[in-house]
């Protein structure tokens, strides 16, 4: 019996009395006999757990949210830029996304909403990164930002390739900037020409692009043929008509044009009609001026931009692998340390600044002539720095029919040619200013007399002894 009942003490003493392990105290279980005690305490035990629960989670969330705002502001501080700026990862990161898209052959199809919109919103990219701003230009930049969600609309309901062509450019026209918009069939040919034989160069490739070529040729008939250059030989007097720099026929003009002023001693003067000449690109102006100017020419400027299209041309330009008249120091100088003031622009709302140098040797076979030039209120672009060549280096008299007077944005003296951009489901190539110089003495070409005549080509014509 005593056996037995030392037996049952001993089962009944707690586990830390005869082991040498220690329990916790949360490892003794406590039975009740009262099963509503049991459920009670159960009940609680869970509502307490489920309360740390909310709580832990709750502290969590928070915890999260900090560390959020914290990386974002020190991410922030880090890439921060100025008003119209954007750091460099967000260009990677379009390249990237163009490189993943992909672009569908529309020979034999409309575009589809879709391309409509990718192509919209890889212009709208392009056009906020690159778009060059001064302070006559900003209100339209503004005003061409707060309008883009409205055109996305616009764009995606368009209902033809045409209607979306239109709507592009109106959305550019909001700029009111003669050197940003969708590059017709006229440009598009009267530049071709001289690229197709230099298609290496970045011009060259985008203009040579199977989408582009494709695009353009569905648009050929739609147009006219381009106009060419005319060359009369009127006794003293060479009379040349250039409505266009047609690059297609460079090689023949060139040549032409410095025969006739070899062979024909008897003229004196040369009276050259700019009028209504918009062209964009200095290829053809640069190759026909070493056979008119008098002198050589050289001429610095300091160019300030934004984005990568300018970027790549100056690039190019360093290299100077087309030996093109337009070099680029290309030194990617911080547009925020320019030394000087910057009259006429924000250094803050450009990223680099460089240097370019154009140089333009006189022909020596090539005696010099007195030179007459027309233009009038749609001569603009390349044709004016073509003509203020000409006043510098030649002492050319420039007269300017018209109503505008002569300090207009169609008279600016653009030094930089525009860059060019292709649409890549539609073919479109658009045209961008993305550079800007400082507001000095040549910003206007300087006319030596503006009229307003119904025949202005006879009038001047008449001035020429």
């Amino acid at each position: 019996m005593k056996s037995k009942n030392n037996k049952r003490n001993k089962k009944d003493q707690s586990a830390s009395r005869h082991t040498k392990k220690k329990v916790r105290k949360k490892d003794i279980k406590i039975k009740s006999k009262n099963t509503n005690i049991n459920k009670r305490s159960k009940k609680r035990l869970k509502e307490k757990k489920r309360k740390y629960m909310r709580r832990r989670l709750a502290l969590l969330l928070i915890l999260i949210f900090l560390i959020f705002f914290i990386v974002k502001a020190i991410f922030s501080s880090k890439n921060k830029f100025e008003t119209y700026t954007y750091p460099k990862f967000r260009d990677k990161v379009m390249n990237s996304v163009q490189k993943e898209i992909f672009i569908g052959n529309t020979e034999e199809r409309t575009l589809t909403s879709a391309e409509k919109i990718a192509d919209f919103e890889k212009l709208t990219y392009y056009v906020s990164r690159n778009y060059a701003i001064d302070k006559e230009n900003k209100e339209n930049f503004k005003s061409l930002m707060n309008q883009t969600d409205a055109y996305k609309k616009r764009i995606k309901n368009s209902k033809s390739d045409q209607e979306f062509f239109d709507a592009i450019q109106s959305y550019l026209s909001i700029l009111d900037d003669n050197r940003t918009n969708v590059i017709d069939i006229k440009t598009y040919r009267s530049i071709f020409g001289y690229y197709k034989e230099n298609k290496d160069s970045p011009r060259g490739k985008i203009l040579g692009d199977a989408q582009v070529v494709n695009r353009y040729k569905r648009l050929l008939g739609r147009k006219d043929d381009l106009e060419k250059i005319e060359i009369k030989e009127n006794k003293n007097i060479l009379e040349i008509n250039m409505p266009s720099f047609n690059s297609n026929d460079l090689e023949k003009d060139k040549e032409n044009l410095k025969k006739i002023l070899q062979n024909n001693q008897e003229i004196q003067n040369i009276f050259i009609n700019l009028s209504n000449n918009e062209s964009i690109d200095d290829k053809y102006a640069n190759e026909i001026l070493p056979l008119l100017i008098h002198k050589d020419y050289s001429y610095e400027k300091v160019v300030f931009y934004r984005g990568n299209l300018l970027k790549q041309s100056l690039s190019y330009m360093k290299n100077n692998k087309d030996k093109v008249n337009t070099y680029s120091s290309f030194m990617k100088n911080q547009a925020i340390k320019f030394p000087e003031k910057s009259q006429g622009i924000n250094k803050n709302d450009f990223m680099y600044y460089d240097q370019i140098k154009t140089e333009i040797k006189k022909d020596p076979d090539l005696s010099n002539k007195k030179i007459y030039i027309l233009t009038n209120d749609n001569t603009k672009n390349d044709a004016i720095r073509f003509a203020n060549i000409l006043k510098n280096t030649s002492d050319a008299y420039v007269v300017k029919n018209g109503f505008e007077g002569d300090k207009s944005k169609s008279d600016i003296i653009y030094h930089m040619r525009t860059e060019i951009i292709k649409l890549d489901h539609s073919g479109i190539l658009v045209s961008i200013d993305c550079a800007k110089s400082l507001d000095e003495d040549d910003k206007y070409l300087k006319y030596s007399q503006i009229i307003n005549a119904n025949n202005p080509y006879k009038q001047v014509l008449s001035m020429i002894k």
